[in-house]
């Protein structure tokens, strides 16, 4: 008597939430090159979604379209290989929908700080989401080790992370890749506002998470 196949399960057919992630990431990275160079031929492009001060609220769009898009092809592949390498070291903290409010959190949050300072009046590039993407992935890395000062690794980061976003705006540290795209405070503002969005996305998180486990204890009390 011949035995019947193994039944397959959903699980298997399924990419894992790191899995899914990754793939997500690397699409997005590859959407971020060939948009540099597809904007070569369209020059309308960055005009109808960059970040522009003046009709940033009558057409909506560009508060996120303008992160995905970058003026220099190295730029534009620096920063892919940016978000692969958080996605690498960070994906274990999200799940796929997790990730995705956070990329749209720190990028909203970007663009709305950016408008209330008025500077600068157009942007574009997705350098400040990593910033805020990194500091996220960093909290929440320490947060599993109940922020406990003995993991100096997580603490050093986030304490370089600053000081490099301060001395960006002082004029201190100077990219050759980003001064070909803007001046040096610029850079730091936007950067500095990439923080803003990565802290207000860790609070969001860390706010779902104990939601859930509230939500859980309730299930097994019943």
């Amino acid at each position: 008597m011949s035995k019947s196949p193994p039944k397959t399960t959903l699980s298997a057919l399924v990419l894992s939430e790191r899995g899914q992630i990754t793939i997500s990431s690397l699409l997005l990275a590859v959407i971020m090159v060939w948009l540099h160079f597809y904007q070569q031929q369209q020059g309308s492009l960055l005009e109808t979604f960059d970040f522009t001060q003046p009709l940033v609220w009558q057409e909506p769009w560009r508060l996120l379209t303008a992160h995905i898009l970058h003026l220099d092809a190295q730029h534009a592949i620096y920063n892919a290989i940016g978000l692969l390498l958080l996605t690498l070291f960070f994906a274990g903290n999200f799940t796929l929908r997790s990730w995705f409010n956070a990329l749209l959190i720190i990028a909203v949050v970007i663009a709305a700080l950016v408008w209330l300072i008025g500077y600068p009046s157009r942007f574009v590039g997705f350098s400040a989401v990593l910033h805020g993407l990194l500091l996220l992935g960093v909290l929440l890395d320490w947060r599993q080790q109940d922020y406990r000062w003995a993991d100096w690794l997580n603490p050093i980061v986030l304490g370089l992370l600053g000081l490099k976003v301060l001395l960006e705006y002082s004029g201190l540290l100077q990219s050759k890749i980003l001064l070909s795209i803007g001046d040096p405070q610029a850079i730091g503002i936007l950067h500095a506002c990439g923080l803003v969005g990565g802290l207000l996305a860790w609070h969001l998180h860390c706010r779902s998470l104990k939601a859930l486990a509230t939500m859980a204890e309730s299930n097994q009390d019943k």
